[in-house]
């Protein structure tokens, strides 16, 4: 039976190493993965930007997020392993993220954190923080 893993992606190079490791643990974990891309749209609210441009930049937000889907389902794809992805709109990833792996019941989160900087995640607070203290899984951190 194929291990549920969730696994989040953008266009960071934190998630292509998230790919690598998984690509690289493929025989012996037989995941079945899920991309999720979260679209941040809540940000655009305070950045006073014209209603007729906040809909063009969310569309282009929503096509640059399935882009990057196709991109990290094409690499699974090519070496064997079944994905299946998500595009979610909303707030903030990290709770995007625990939400939809509690909704769907995954086996597991896979996530690598960005290289952000300790006083930006102290002040500010990281996804990959609050995944590893929300999540209702197991979250494999890779690095």
């Amino acid at each position: 039976m194929a291990i549920r893993i969730l696994v989040p992606v953008d266009e960071t190079l934190a998630s292509f190493r998230t790919q690598q490791y998984l690509l690289k643990m493929k025989d012996e974990l037989k995941p079945s993965i899920t991309l999720l891309t979260v679209i941040q749209l809540s940000k655009m609210e305070y950045r006073c930007i014209p209603d007729f441009q906040q809909e063009m930049i969310k569309k282009n937000a929503i096509k640059l997020g399935k882009q990057t889907l196709e991109r990290h389902e094409e690499e699974y794809k090519n070496a064997g392993i079944y994905t299946d992805s998500l595009l979610e709109e909303g707030g903030d990833p990290g709770k995007i993220i625990c939400s939809v792996a509690q909704q769907d019941s995954y086996d597991m989160i896979c996530i690598c954190p960005n290289n952000s900087s300790e006083v930006v995640n102290i002040m500010f607070g990281s996804v990959t923080n609050y995944v590893v203290h929300n999540a209702p899984c197991p979250v494999l951190l890779v690095r």
